[in-house]
């Protein structure tokens, strides 16, 4: 059993190099034909001159290739890689539309071609040219303080094919306006084709691709502010107005004709202790603040005088039967009184007295004081002390 082992592995031993030997016997000698399929193999188009002359450009943009299949001996195939195939065709009559880009490729004689199809279907746009104005697009911290922007030129020559052409609507300059350290800014700025909404058309070739801007910033002038109340005849010095000035902005031709900014008429009567009013900001400038707080002003113009005579006063507690005219007082009693409001006031609605019993007879004088309904900001009665 052991020994046909034995031999059977002798023999197999001869089959496998006997078929070696046969291999390479044809390998050497006999070189048998095969067939080998290449596929994604770019493709060249050939008259491209031609075809920009016509103003013409292959649209949409793709990479053509193709599928081949390169017969030849077995060992001329082993040799040959995708990098050794150079498959190109040319567009015979291009015109605008579809076309047909029949192909060809350069190979040794010892090889053979065959292509799954001889040609690629290719899209020909009309290569459109045409001037296309540049608009600004101011972006940054200080946008609404620019009062111009100059432009190196304001169009440009664009090239794309048609479909790309009629999708751009202007060609778009964007101005970065974050810093203002003058009244001028120049910069160079990117200039990039859009569409209406604005998005940037891609595949659209420019004259120029960036350009010189010259910024000029607006002009800045402080005015104060002048009230305005709905009764002319008011006096508008007791209001007094927060802020009282504001800086406004513009030409520097409109702020001369500026000298204070006005507020929305306002009815006194709704002021109360304050109330926020509107400005009249003129058309031709501009300012960051849009509104005041006007409020009653605190000033001794407002203060109302009441004068009561010696007699006016009442004694209080006068167990003792003290006379008024022995008293040292006074022929005119002044007071003076400040409301929260402008109600009118008069000597009725405050009555003065002396209380004689807060004082004993060390004391050496008297007080004045008063009792009312209504409350006051502030009293004062002079002489508000009197001496015995």
């Amino acid at each position: 059993m052991r020994n046909n082992m034995k031999r059977n592995t002798r023999i197999k031993l001869i089959a496998l190099f006997t078929a070696i030997v046969l291999w390479m016997y044809v390998m050497a000698v006999v070189d048998p034909e095969d067939t080998k399929l290449f596929e994604n193999v770019p493709v060249t188009v050939t008259n491209t001159d031609e075809l920009q002359g016509d103003d013409l450009v292959v649209y949409p943009q793709s990479d053509l290739v193709t599928d081949i299949y390169i017969t030849g001996k077995l060992s001329d195939l082993q040799k040959i890689s995708e990098e050794d195939i150079h498959i190109s065709g040319s567009i015979n009559n291009p015109i605008e539309g579809q076309n047909y880009l029949y192909l060809k490729v350069n190979t040794t004689k010892q090889l053979s071609y065959e292509f799954k199809t001889d040609f690629i279907v290719v899209k020909l746009e009309k290569l459109i040219h045409k001037e296309v104005d540049i608009n600004p697009d101011i972006v940054g911290e200080y946008k609404y303080d620019v009062d111009t922007v100059t432009l190196l030129q304001s169009t440009v020559n664009i090239s794309a094919p048609r479909v790309l052409v009629e999708q751009v609507d202007h060609i778009k300059a964007t101005i970065d306006v974050n810093t203002k350290e003058n009244n001028k800014l120049t910069q160079r700025v990117k200039l990039v084709p859009v569409n209406a909404k604005g998005d940037e058309v891609s595949g659209v070739n420019l004259e120029v691709k960036n350009i010189s801007a010259e910024v000029t910033f607006l002009e800045e002038k402080k005015v104060p502010i002048n009230i305005q109340l709905e009764n002319n005849s008011e006096d508008v010095t007791a209001y007094e107005v927060n802020p009282s000035t504001i800086t406004i902005k513009g030409k520097k031709d409109d702020l001369e004709k500026i000298t204070y900014i006005n507020t929305s008429k306002i009815d006194s009567k709704t002021i109360g202790s304050s109330k926020t009013v509107d400005l009249v900001i003129p058309k031709d400038v501009t300012s960051d603040e849009k509104s005041v707080v006007i409020k009653s002003k605190d000033q001794e113009s407002s203060v109302q005088r009441l004068i009561y005579k010696k007699d006016e006063l009442e004694l209080v507690n006068n167990s003792k039967n003290v006379n008024i005219n022995d008293l040292n007082i006074p022929d005119n009693i002044n007071v003076e009184v400040q409301l929260d409001n402008n109600t009118s006031l008069s000597k009725s609605d405050i009555s003065l007295y002396i209380d004689l019993d807060a004082n004993n007879d060390e004391e050496k004088e008297y007080t004045i004081k008063y009792k009312s309904n209504i409350t006051f900001k502030n009293i004062k009665i002079i002489p508000s002390v009197i001496n015995k």
